[in-house]
């Protein structure tokens, strides 16, 4: 496994039964997935590694996770990229896969930054989300997000029996 804080896998292949998927499973850390394709790669967020106590800090904290969720998309995106986020999984498609990269960085930091303390204290990453754009930043202006398109799945909570 590499140092970085996500695997890269095939389109093509299937990643949820990946050493990178039981490693973040086994110590509770962020899943998270650049699946490059053709001609870009998305970046792939899911909950599924992370224990039942991590549920309600991170549907407590739904609206400024995806504040900043929106924030890192759009430090990355081009107009043909959108955004996708619900408490369970935030997808960044069709980014240009150098760019992917790092959004995938930031965004395991970002998920780690909302998790409890006891769950985020494996996470090397955790504690604040990550700094915003610097003028060092060799990524360099990303568009700005009027052009780019956003999905946000509706949370829906359960009426009391």
């Amino acid at each position: 496994m590499s140092d970085a804080p996500f695997e890269l896998v095939d389109a093509k292949d299937s990643f949820v039964d990946s050493d990178w998927f039981h490693h973040c499973r086994e110590t509770r850390t962020p899943f998270v997935v650049v699946r490059s394709g053709e001609h870009s790669a998305d970046v792939l967020w899911d909950y599924i590694t992370l224990p039942p106590e991590c549920d309600a800090a991170l549907q407590e904290n739904l609206p400024a996770l995806e504040r900043d969720a929106r924030a890192i998309f759009d430090r990355y995106a081009i107009p043909e990229s959108y955004l996708r986020v619900k408490a369970t999984l935030i997808g960044f498609d069709r980014l240009p896969f150098d760019r992917a990269k790092s959004a995938a960085a930031d965004l395991y930091s970002l998920i780690a930054a909302y998790l409890p303390a006891a769950e985020a204290g494996g996470v090397a990453a955790a504690g604040a989300p990550p700094d915003r754009h610097t003028e060092n930043d060799p990524r360099g202006d990303a568009p700005a997000s009027t052009s780019l398109r956003l999905w946000v799945e509706a949370v829906s909570t359960p009426s009391a029996a």
